[in-house]
């Protein structure tokens, strides 16, 4: 019995044309450019200006789909849909690129008929779920209300009256099969959450006259960007009431949904969600470590690590709320016994999540020292400068490194070979990367990335720290745009006041947020949110308010802009 998917796979199969992009189902949403999509809602006011490319439809990341699901239906299974594409850094970016694929249908479809299935299987609980119950499967106007109020709340905005019919169809096919009520309204809601306007962002806009023809997202769209920029799930009943009104029209009107939300728990899972994309920090499930040579490495002290980075955050930004670059610099750490010995701290009795303040002298400072990022950048036997090098680079000064020629040698291991009879001959890392540097082929890259890299090396594959390497003395000094250090600590706080500390945050938050890089025509939002984050002390819910009550998050296309023209639907 399957009425609901006959709607989805017609709908998807032209839902791109439908809702004004061009279709791209299993291919690339996009021709070009960094914005991703091709189509969009209208034409663009006729004023000269820089042509920019007109919004795209973003499908949920497996996050938000996990978390809207579970809002919508209760702490219910999901089984697996389709993989998130990383692009650009960020599985939101990859969202707004690619297409759901034909296969990826069938999976959704799948795990949306199990999730419903546990959410109806018990009437009394399914009725805390929808606005009532029918009684049968003719009860016509309780099934009516509760496909409208639940499709309201998944769909982001109201059914039209032909979508609603659509549904009360699905629900009378299906009670005519089942004869039973609660069967018949699952299949419904079965059926609206496996439509395009579930499973995708719609925030499209519309010109708007009173702004010169900019593209202006309407209050049921900001309500969509509103709470999966701040909670990574689907608004709630209070922010819809506020779209219904059209009070998300005005800065006023966000920014006081915007402080609500932040003080709401969900605003915790919504940082962390930025946080676990812009440190990607999916990689650790497939880290792995040498089982012989690090038989500590276990999935329980990957979890810890995780758990560690995610803390800290958490109580830099919520739980005493204050400079976000603490973060680079500070001392406190969270830990668990199993990680309290990679650290090298007391472990207590009874063992227990906790925070820890690092004694002075200790090498440990701020994030780059954290053992999730030491690990995480490091191969199964060995450390990885480059690597490294490279998170500190890209995610923290969002410094351009040029990418590796495809002849590159990156197999340090072997060491060189004495003389016969003679002894191996072992170098350190900085030594063995000495020849990169050197390349032209490879310099480009290796001279940004090593030197920073280097000075992790007191700390092993793992994050376990360690004075030699092969029983050679490690040289952690260096320098950072002419700023010396020494070692490790004394890097975090040349990064914690690095000139490119704030606007690389910024940008990355703003790449996150609009499922793109920032385009050159958005520089004054830059600016504005760089001056907004200094006088508030770097505090970083001062940075979400000021993002999301800018004008360039209200509108689809910069000041000063114009979206280029329609391209011809299939």
């Amino acid at each position: 019995m399957r009425p609901a998917i006959a709607i989805i796979l017609g709908t998807l199969a032209g839902c791109y044309s439908g809702l004004g992009v061009s279709n791209g189902v299993g291919e690339e949403a996009g021709t070009g450019g960094d914005e991703g999509g091709s189509g969009s809602t209208g034409e663009g006011p006729s004023a000269p200006g820089t042509e920019v490319n007109p919004p795209t439809l973003r499908r949920l990341t497996r996050v938000e789909f996990e978390n809207s699901v579970r809002d919508l239906l209760g702490p219910v299974d999901l089984g697996p849909v389709e993989v998130d594409s990383e692009v650009e850094g960020f599985l939101s970016v990859g969202a707004a690129r690619v297409a759901l694929s034909p296969a990826g249908v069938a999976t959704y479809e799948a795990a949306l008929d199990t999730a419903t299935a546990q959410a109806f299987a018990d009437p009394i609980a399914a009725a805390s779920l929808v606005a009532c119950m029918p009684s049968s499967p003719a009860d016509m106007e309780c099934m009516r209300e509760s496909i409208a109020a639940f499709g309201r709340r998944a769909w982001r905005r109201p059914l039209t009256s032909e979508e609603l019919d659509r549904y009360l169809a699905v629900a009378t096919d299906a009670g005519e099969t089942s004869g039973d009520g609660t069967a018949a309204l699952r299949h419904a809601i079965w059926g609206l959450l496996q439509s395009p306007y579930f499973l995708y962002r719609v925030e499209l806009g519309e010109p708007s006259a009173d702004d010169d023809g900019r593209v202006k997202f309407s209050s049921w769209e900001m309500a969509s960007r509103l709470s999966f920029t701040l909670w990574a799930t689907s608004p709630d009943e209070t922010l819809l009431d506020a779209a219904e009104a059209d009070a998300l029209a005005t800065p006023e009107g966000i920014t006081a949904q915007a402080t609500r939300m932040l003080a709401d728990p969900r605003a915790r899972k919504g940082v962390m969600n930025f946080v676990a994309e812009l440190y990607s920090l999916w990689r650790l499930r497939e880290k792995n470590k040498d089982p012989a040579l690090f038989p500590e490495w276990t999935p329980t002290l990957k979890d810890a690590m995780r758990a560690d980075l995610l803390a800290r955050v958490e109580e830099v930004v919520f739980d005493d709320p204050r400079d976000v670059f603490e973060l680079y610099d500070g001392k406190k750490a969270f830990v668990n016994n199993e990680l309290a010995r990679l650290y090298g701290l007391p472990e207590l009795e009874p063992d227990a999540f906790r925070a820890v303040t690092l004694p002075d002298g200790d090498p440990r400072r701020g994030l780059i020292t954290s053992a999730l990022v030491l690990a995480m950048n490091s191969s199964p036997l060995r450390t990885s400068a480059t690597a490294r090098g490279l998170f500190i680079t890209d995610k923290l000064l969002c410094m351009s490194v040029p990418p590796p020629p495809d002849d590159v040698e990156t197999d340090f291991d072997d060491e060189d070979e004495g003389d016969p009879g003679e002894p191996v001959v072992h170098r350190t890392l900085r030594e063995k990367l000495e020849s990169h540097r050197e390349d032209p082929k490879c310099s480009g890259c290796h001279n940004m990335t090593d030197p920073i890299g280097l000075a992790l090396e007191h700390f092993d594959t793992t994050g376990r720290y360690r004075e030699t390497d092969l029983g050679l003395q490690i040289d952690a000094s260096g320098e950072l745009d002419g700023v010396p250090f020494a070692d490790a600590s004394e890097l975090a706080g040349v990064l914690r006041d690095h000139p490119r500390a704030a606007s690389c945050l910024i940008s990355k938050l703003q790449t996150y947020t609009a499922g793109r890089p920032p385009l050159d025509e958005e520089s004054e939002l830059g600016s504005s949110l760089l001056a907004a984050f200094e006088s508030a002390d770097h505090r970083f819910d001062a940075l979400l308010l000021a993002l999301v009550s800018h004008d360039d998050f209200r509108f689809a296309n910069p000041r000063g802009t114009v979206l280029a023209a329609d391209e011809e639907k299939p």
